[in-house]
């Protein structure tokens, strides 16, 4: 966060499957409420290209939703828990309304989707303080700005210079493990709508875990087998 009235943009813990068409995108309004774990601060720099932000915070967000419009399969509940996403664009705190997308066709990166869903699928169940919060926090943003090839908050061309209260040491140990971690979550993205010409508030990032791979059970396949046996019988006696 860099200001008391704005937050940096956020991704959001939670989502949903969208497959319409850019004709007739759903919608929906959210409202910043209040940070879940608090907040731990530092100073983060990228060199491509040379940016360095001061006195960020890092953390996990709350936010309500309202007013959802067009054929969405989201069953918005009212509350979503979020993390930061975009370190140059700020996130109105006022009332906003987002349209949904897929991650795949907003980002155009397979490896940037893939790297996401792999630390959400791996470490977002261990969220639970301020430190994991910031962690996490930390290493989305490494993930997203990273364009050296490997992962690390000390390493790159993005860097946390600290503090963070350890956080920044969390981050490493999550990025260190997401080569082994699954992909269990398909990513959609809020874009937020354009209001006079300008895009003043933070795209979102939804998730979703996918669906189960349908495998027949065993009494399925026992009887697909006596139905192929029982039609070689008829074809014999014909």
């Amino acid at each position: 966060m860099n200001t008391p009235l704005k937050l940096s943009g956020v991704v959001l813990l939670t989502g949903a499957l969208y497959a319409g068409n850019a004709a007739a995108l759903p919608t929906i309004d959210l409202d910043y409420q209040n940070a879940t774990y608090g907040f731990n601060s530092g100073t983060l720099v990228n060199t491509s290209p040379s940016k360095t932000y001061n006195n960020i915070n890092a953390g996990m967000f709350n936010f309500t939703t309202s007013n959802p419009t067009g054929t969405s399969p989201i069953a918005w509940t009212g509350a979503l828990a979020a993390f930061c996403i975009d370190l140059d664009v700020f996130l109105d705190e006022s009332n906003r309304t987002y349209e949904l997308k897929t991650a795949s066709s907003y980002f155009g990166d397979a490896n940037l989707v893939s790297s996401i869903s792999k630390l959400y699928t791996g470490y977002e169940g261990s969220v639970n303080d301020k430190t994991s919060s910031a962690a996490f926090q930390l290493a989305l943003w490494e993930v997203i700005y990273e364009k050296g090839g490997s992962y690390g908050m000390t390493n790159g061309n993005f860097t946390a210079t600290g503090p963070f209260n350890g956080s920044r040491a969390a981050a490493d140990t999550m990025l260190a493990g997401l080569a082994g971690q699954s992909e269990g979550y398909d990513m959609y993205v809020l874009d937020a709508v354009t209001i006079n010409g300008e895009k003043d508030s933070q795209d979102l990032l939804l998730f979703k875990p996918k669906p189960p791979v349908s495998v027949p059970e065993p009494g399925t396949l026992a009887l697909l087998g006596l139905g192929l046996a029982g039609l070689a019988v008829r074809r014999k006696k014909a």
